[in-house]
């Protein structure tokens, strides 16, 4: 597993990182101890960067259950916001929800602590006095996490986020992949600033693999020809439309880690696998093309 750098953190990430959304199945279908089985898997083929939030079920517990008897030989990050749905972000909603998190984490601290983006950005919230911001450097001043980051698909909030120059990373989540691109320039300025990139679902919440059906009600017409058009291309690649969607996303030169979630060992190791055969520039440039169809 090659690591990257992570920005201005200087941490060294695995090229792949775990998501903590599905551990327990799309529908909370599998138990604590089978979402932790996953994460020790992941782990032990040198996956280091861990993700999750509280608003992920169980998953807090699950990590905390895996890492339980394990060394710090991990990077764990989680996020505050949407729970409870009225998530005011304020500094004593943070402070609240981080103590909450570092009990179900089992942890006396966390790596990345990260602005989970609200429906409906608002920065007089954020960074105003008494703000979701104030808490979380209040946090990292107590030793309760290394560094600051910010999430969402939301380009003008990031790129606002970006503008203050206080985030140590940032993850864009599904803004750049085989359906669209349209984070690529947001993502270009943040590495130029030295910001850690982390990009999430290669796979589209699904749609490029298991969560197929249960995503296509949610497609415009427009995106529905791209999905045609594109599990036509990798109809003979290996893995298919799958692991052309870890390989195009990987290949980001500007991001640090691709964060991937799973629910089994097997979606595990199909990313993995997915990950060893870098595209040809012909499929890339034809994935480009169909990215940016209007």
């Amino acid at each position: 597993m090659n690591r990257r750098r992570l920005g201005r953190t200087g941490l060294q990430v695995s090229e792949i990182g775990l998501g903590g959304a599905w551990l327990q199945g799309r529908r909370q279908e599998r138990s604590l101890e089978q979402g932790a089985e996953v994460v020790r898997y992941a782990l032990s083929q040198g996956i280091n960067y861990l993700d999750t939030a509280e608003c992920y079920g169980e998953s807090e517990r699950v990590f905390g259950l895996a890492l339980s008897d394990l060394s710090d030989d991990y990077i764990l990050a989680t996020k505050f916001g949407h729970v409870p749905q009225d998530f005011d972000f304020s500094r004593q909603s943070v402070l609240d929800s981080v103590k909450r998190s570092l009990e179900r984490l089992q942890r006396p601290y966390i790596d990345l602590l990260q602005l989970h983006t609200p429906q409906e950005p608002d920065m007089d919230l954020i960074l105003g006095a008494n703000g979701a911001l104030e808490g979380m450097r209040e946090v990292r001043e107590r030793g309760l996490c290394r560094f600051l980051g910010t999430t969402g698909n939301d380009v003008d909030f990031l790129r606002r986020c970006l503008e203050t120059d206080v985030f140590d990373t940032m993850l864009v989540f599904m803004r750049y992949d085989l359906m669209e691109r349209s984070g690529e320039t947001l993502i270009r300025e943040a590495h130029a600033q030295d910001v850690g990139v982390i990009l999430g679902s290669p796979l589209r919440l699904g749609l490029f693999g298991s969560g197929r059906e249960d995503c296509l009600s949610g497609l415009s017409e427009i995106e529905k020809k791209k999905l045609e058009r594109l599990e036509a291309l990798f109809r003979d690649e290996p893995g298919g439309i799958s692991a052309g969607a870890v390989r195009f996303v990987q290949g980001c030169e500007w991001a640090s880690t691709v964060l991937s979630g799973a629910s089994t060992v097997e979606e595990v190791g199909a990313v993995l696998a997915a990950k060893a055969t870098p595209l040809s520039q012909e499929i890339r440039e034809a994935v480009l093309a169909i990215a940016d169809q209007k």
